[in-house]
């Protein structure tokens, strides 16, 4: 299972620096990615970092080391050129009580996914407007000292299920310190000449490389209207 999850995500990859964007962006504190106010080097320098992460996770399930994955990945995250931001909501305090609340023991030596949920911010998006935001609420729980890594793959599909962009959106979870609720958003930008209809988003959280948890959410395309004619 492990091992078709990293090889199914390596030729998602692969796939994807083989073919120009789809039109997806990014953005955190002003900069986005290509189509945006960031630039090509600053998005570049983006996707080789969360690349670099993505490809590490990749490798151990290969069963190559680390720094081969890394280098591997931060070239594929280059040549994709996609950012995404995420944020720490709650520590790790609130979780850990809140699960002890709920009667589930808290693992001292190890940090535990406890939920994940995702969902749109929109339920309808303009071709050429406005850019979907889609946000995966992550709440991690566990006393250990060691830091986890986390990162979200998302994949837009049709209503026939086919896959409408050539490649997923991977991005390592940033500001991940230990236990406590995560926020990690993907931005899609819609397109001018999308085709309408339902889209869902497929997204898979995984913990040090391993599948942990897997959600969806769908939102509906509609083409922009044409401006109205001015009145003479």
């Amino acid at each position: 299972m492990k091992r078709t999850l990293g090889l199914t995500l390596i030729a998602a990859l692969v796939a994807g620096c083989a073919a120009p964007d789809a039109g997806r962006s990014g953005q955190r504190g002003g900069s986005s990615s290509t189509g945006g106010t960031g630039s090509a080097a600053e998005n570049a320098a983006a996707g080789a970092a969360i690349g670099a992460v993505a490809g590490c996770a990749l490798a151990a399930l290969a069963g190559k080391k680390c720094a081969q994955g890394a280098a591997i990945g931060a070239a594929m995250g280059a040549a994709i050129g996609w950012t995404s931001y995420s944020e720490k909501i709650a520590n790790a305090q609130t979780v850990n009580n809140e699960a002890r609340r709920q009667g589930i023991p808290v693992p001292v030596n190890e940090i535990r996914v406890k939920d994940y949920q995702v969902y749109s911010t929109s339920s309808v998006a303009r071709a050429g407007g406005e850019p979907v935001r889609v946000v995966g609420e992550i709440k991690l729980y566990g006393e250990s000292q060691r830091v986890p890594e986390v990162v979200q793959s998302m994949t837009l599909l049709k209503a026939n299920g086919e896959k409408a962009s050539d490649k997923p959106q991977i991005a390592r979870v940033e500001r991940i310190d230990g236990a406590g609720q995560y926020r990690a958003v993907g931005v899609y930008k819609i397109p001018r000449g999308m085709e309408q209809g339902q889209y869902t988003v497929q997204s898979v959280l995984l913990l040090d490389g391993l599948e942990v948890a897997r959600r969806t959410t769908v939102f509906q395309v509609a083409q922009t209207a044409a401006p109205a004619m001015a009145k003479l």
